[in-house]
């Protein structure tokens, strides 16, 4: 008889085991800690041919992934990523223009007594934009950051794993 229970032997990646790091293109490379999460996700978007066929797909283009991404910085995050954005950072005045400087987000985990290390890249990432919402209360600030990445892929076995 197969198990009925999983077994319980096994410990899956948690928060408490990830680790961080921002690279920004040319410049810093940022241990990053001060942050609540990371949201990111990709999808293909593929085109069909019907042609004469009654309205029956006959076939399908391979396609083109697309990706994006949020995070949810504190304050102190906030600061410091935007500090390395602005030594790469071209200038208009006395402004610095974050928003057109790129950099990578590795993140890593690995559970207690795992050997495996859980890989997933943001390649290519901008900061496109940031938003507060502040309110009353004892809770840390946090900010939601709108990131645009070029491509997102999982490392498995020093290989990168992408949809296409």
């Amino acid at each position: 008889m197969n198990q009925e229970y999983p077994s319980i032997n096994e410990i899956a990646p948690s928060w408490a085991d990830i680790r961080t790091s921002f690279s920004v293109i040319g410049g810093d490379l940022l241990e990053m800690i001060d942050y609540a999460g990371i949201k990111h996700s990709g999808k293909v978007e593929v085109g069909e041919q019907r042609g004469a066929s009654g309205g029956r797909v006959m076939a399908r283009t391979t396609g083109q992934a697309s990706y994006e991404a949020s995070a949810t910085l504190y304050r102190s995050g906030l600061r410091k990523l935007l500090k390395a954005l602005k030594k790469q950072a071209p200038s208009r005045g006395n402004q610095k223009m974050v928003a057109v400087v790129g950099f990578d987000i590795l993140i890593q985990h690995t559970p207690p007594g795992e050997t495996e290390i859980y890989e997933v890249k943001l390649k290519g990432c901008r900061f496109l934009g940031n938003a507060d919402d502040m309110k009353e209360g004892n809770e840390a600030d946090k900010i939601e950051v709108t990131l645009n990445p070029i491509e997102i892929v999982q490392i498995i076995d020093g290989e990168e794993i992408v949809l296409l």
